[in-house]
């Protein structure tokens, strides 16, 4: 071969070796493709698992914001106890009223170094058109209606600390107007004590005049807060009813003679009855007005209407005094709430879409004698003597039954039958409020041995507990029962403690009777 030839060779076989080293190390670019495609894509997969992570610990602070701001509406107009309700429903930690620290309800990993803060508002939209005037804790008007509550928190990444980012910031604001304005229309039962107690002269602290008189006037207050019909309507017969309000009082009385409690039918006080259970004389009554929507002209009317007998029955009808409390008989519960609570199934049924409520405010204990009873067989309300059955009890043992059962109607476990009454009441979706009027702390004499043990929505009962523990059981929730504290009888709650006037304690129930609502944050 010459020179040239081997020299052509030479540079084919280069040629061909070198291309082939070429396309064999392409096999190790494909590889360095592949693995910076997959690191892509794992990158992308990375920050798609923290951005869904992210997305959920929002959605988790704002349901955690928008209940802290429920919470704390429920509790206004008291602003101290609001902000500790806000604090409890939040995902913060935080220190709670005995100087120790503690951790919000809705606090989660999820959610780093979470702060909460809430502000108190005047807003005009909801005072307008929700009817939730501002007020102060004690029922005074000006004050707040909403408030807004604003939760900051710290969201640790997965894979952004990869690239630096190993949080992300988070926050929520949620705002809300206070309980109160036009809700669900309610059929409500006042049961008021009339016995001879209440005739005596108040302390000064509620009003002037007779405890009777000071508790007409708690009455006044929920008439003029309640809704008779709906919003721009003029109330009549011919109108659908928002709240209707019906008025008892116990001892039951003549029915011939009630509407003296309204000026109606002859001057004077009603004559009142002795109790007898388990079926009322036919010829007395409990229920001194029937369900009325008369109280007011219209929904945005200012005054009570003085013409309707429900209003001449609370003391604000042109000259009449309104309900009286002569007495005649020892306090008695039970068959006060269960007539109460039939008139309240009965008048729910004629309106399907309302619910009922039940107001029972005295100053006493059940403390109902067989001097009060009168005679006949139903009669059966214990002698002074706890040793001493009762006719029923006495029946009872005649059937080799247990002499002193407390279970109703007995003369026995008197305050424990009022807290079986309204527990049944409550149990039936009956919402109970219940108001010690200088209630005791000592007395239910005939629950000391023979009484019910039951745990309720505002407590418990059993043997020995004093008339303050039965109205706060009676209460179908604790936020229920109010007090003014005169005997040294307090309300469960804690707000509810700053309230010991009958007005205040009014509205507050008023309030109850609708629930707090989330509304735009810019709302004015």
């Amino acid at each position: 071969m010459s020179r040239a030839g081997s020299e052509v060779y030479f540079m084919k076989r280069f040629r061909s070796s070198w291309m082939y080293r070429i396309l064999k190390e392409e096999l190790g670019q494909s590889a360095i493709v592949v693995a910076m495609t997959v690191t892509s894509m794992m990158a992308l997969a990375g920050a798609s698992v923290d951005v869904g992570h992210i997305y959920f610990a929002y959605q988790r602070l704002v349901a955690s914001t928008n209940a802290a701001a429920l919470a704390g509406a429920q509790m206004m107009p008291d602003t101290t106890t609001a902000s500790t309700y806000v604090q409890e429903y939040s995902s913060a930690n935080y220190t709670n009223s005995a100087g120790k620290s503690a951790t919000g309800l809705n606090a989660t990993p999820f959610l780093q170094n979470a702060q909460v803060t809430t502000t108190f508002h005047c807003l005009t939209t909801v005072s307008g058109s929700l009817n939730v005037p501002c007020q102060t804790a004690t029922g005074a008007s000006g004050g707040y209606n909403a408030l807004k509550v604003t939760q900051t928190a710290s969201v640790p990444l997965w894979f952004g600390g990869l690239i630096g980012v190993k949080q992300m910031n988070i926050a929520a604001v949620s705002t809300a107007a206070m309980r109160g304005g036009t809700n669900t229309p309610w059929n409500i039962a006042i049961i008021l004590d009339t016995t001879a107690s209440m005739a005596n002269k108040d302390s000064g602290k509620q009003c002037s005049g007779t405890q009777i008189s000071c508790a007409l006037k708690g009455v006044q207050t929920l008439l003029g807060d309640l809704d008779p019909c709906a919003l721009g309507a003029t109330c009549s017969s011919g109108v659908d009813p928002v709240d209707s309000v019906s008025l008892y009082v116990f001892p039951p009385v003549l029915t011939s003679t009630a509407g003296k409690d309204y000026c109606s039918g002859g001057s004077g006080t009603p004559t009142h009855e002795y109790y007898m259970v388990p079926t009322l004389n036919s010829s007395w009554t409990y229920q001194i007005i029937p369900f009325s929507t008369d109280y007011r002209a219209s929904d945005s009317a200012s005054t009570l209407n003085t013409s309707a007998n429900i209003v001449k029955a609370v003391g604000a009808g042109s000259g009449c005094t309104g309900i009286q409390a002569p007495g005649g008989a020892g306090t008695y519960y039970a068959q006060a709430i269960y007539t109460a609570q039939s008139d309240l199934v009965a008048r729910q049924n004629a309106n399907p879409s309302s619910q009922n409520a039940m107001i029972i405010l005295t100053d006493g204990d059940a403390t109902a004698t067989t001097s009060y009873t009168g005679s006949g067989l139903l009669a059966i309300f214990r002698s002074t003597s706890d040793l001493q059955p009762s006719l029923a009890g006495l029946l009872n043992g005649i059937l080799g039954l247990n002499p002193y059962s407390y279970t109703y109607p007995s003369a026995y476990g008197e305050c424990g039958q009022a807290v079986t009454a309204a527990k049944a009441a409550a149990d039936a979706g009956t919402k109970v409020f219940t108001i010690g009027y200088g209630s005791p702390t000592s007395g239910c004499s005939s629950d000391k041995t023979y009484s019910a043990s039951l745990t309720t929505g505002g407590g418990s009962w059993g043997p020995g507990h004093s008339p303050c523990q039965a109205l706060a059981a009676m209460a179908s929730s604790q936020s229920n029962f109010y007090s003014d504290d005169a005997s040294g009888c307090q309300a469960t709650t804690t707000a509810n403690q700053s309230l010991t006037t009958l007005t205040a304690i009014f509205h507050a129930i008023t309030s109850g009777l609708t629930s707090p609502r989330l509304i735009p944050n810019s709302t004015t």
